[in-house]
């Protein structure tokens, strides 16, 4: 035999994809735009859903933003992450669960929460 299977298979596959690309083109007609108007989808609600997480991400705190961003967005693990930041494990767990729900009320529209203040005590 000999030979790589998986190798076989991916270039049977890459064929397969490409005859079948081919074909489709093929069937492309032109349309013009004024007769299928009234048949086009409409659009998302919102569409500006990548606004609005930014803007959201940017009401996070910072520590918060970091640790979200580094877990999800750039896929580190938990202990990757305490390194980078300088953080033990569970401070970067609690961030991120802190992180996660704080921007599933920012997304979902929850009004914000107004800062607490802080009591003074009286000192003598």
């Amino acid at each position: 035999m000999g030979t790589d299977l998986r190798a076989w298979l991916f270039t049977l596959m890459h064929n397969l994809y490409l005859n079948q690309r081919r074909g489709t083109a093929a069937k492309l007609t032109a349309v013009n735009i004024e007769d299928v108007e009234n048949e086009l989808p409409a659009a998302a609600e919102r569409s500006d859903d990548a606004l609005d997480l930014e803007r959201c991400l940017q009401r996070l705190p910072a520590e918060q933003r970091a640790v979200l961003l580094l877990v999800t967005l750039e896929d580190m693990s938990y202990e990757d992450t305490a390194k980078v930041v300088g953080i033990p494990v569970g401070t970067v767990m609690s961030r991120l669960s802190r992180a996660r729900s704080r921007l599933r009320e920012l997304m979902e529209g929850a009004p914000t929460r107004p800062q607490q203040s802080v009591p003074l005590r009286r000192l003598k």
